[in-house]
């Protein structure tokens, strides 16, 4: 048996049976739907909205600041917003192929969700694959104790898996130590934040960094920076490591 760890999927399912055995066990990292790659602008949301239209609508929301980003985000996946059932609709597709590979696989897998991701409808596309959980908390795997946690720290959009920090450190404290913790973003370390290609830092979360200083897990794995300045590095004795960006990369990582 092997424990594989694969994040940022953004729509790449296919070939998930053939990085893993029956007997192993996939731990999923978030971003499973593909709701827009920022390298060339493709996704759910600009073959919905339109490319032109949304790239449009991004700007503004960035030139103007958060409040005209919460409106577009209200405009775009509220149940009152004019896109919101093409959408879901188009989400509940990819997920459903999600759902389908998995199935394929046959393997034990365990998900979490992403900033990227709808969480409502990950969890509808999960209820009947009876080989794949929605993880959250502590779980036993050939012998060791991993912990789960779904989410992501508040962008300037607020996605629906988002968060306040403070409520993703209360999910921390609720789970309690573990010998290898799972969650989708970093800790607040620059160098695990930085993205190179985007060169910018991405959200991540102090409560996290609190976490591995207080708990010191043996492991972190994240994924959500999908280009890190640095993949793997060290918080006192955890060691930290990002498993993105499956997309992209195919890149799938053995847990030892």
């Amino acid at each position: 048996m092997a424990v594989k760890l694969v994040a940022d999927l953004h729509g790449r399912y296919s070939d998930l049976r053939d990085e893993v055995k029956e007997e192993d066990a996939l731990l999923v990292l978030g971003d499973i739907l593909d709701l827009i790659d920022w390298a060339d602008l493709s996704g759910i949301l600009p073959e919905v909205v339109g490319r032109e239209r949304l790239v449009e609508k991004l700007f503004e929301a960035a030139r103007k600041g958060p409040e005209a980003a919460a409106e577009l985000r209200e405009e775009i996946i509220s149940p009152h917003g004019r896109y919101y059932h093409a959408i879901t609709e188009r989400a509940r597709e990819q997920y459903g192929e999600f759902a389908d590979a998995l199935r394929g696989a046959g393997c034990r897998a365990y998900v979490i969700y992403g900033n990227g991701d709808l969480p409502e409808l990950l969890a509808e596309a999960l209820r009947e694959t009876e080989n794949a959980v929605l993880a959250e908390g502590k779980v036993e795997i050939d012998g060791t104790l991993f912990g789960f946690v779904p989410g992501a720290v508040y962008s300037p959009f607020r996605m629906p898996a988002e968060m306040e920090d403070r409520e993703f450190g209360a999910r921390l404290e609720e789970l309690g130590a573990v010998e290898v913790l799972c969650t989708h973003i970093p800790p607040r370390v620059e160098e695990a934040l930085f993205d190179v290609v985007a060169g910018r830092p991405v959200e991540g979360s102090a409560a996290l960094l609190r976490y591995l200083e207080e708990k010191a897990p043996h492991f972190l794995y994240h994924g959500h920076v999908h280009q890190p300045a640095q993949r793997e590095l060290r918080v006192g004795s955890t060691r930290v490591i990002n498993v993105a960006y499956y997309k992209r990369e195919g890149y799938v990582h053995l847990h030892r």
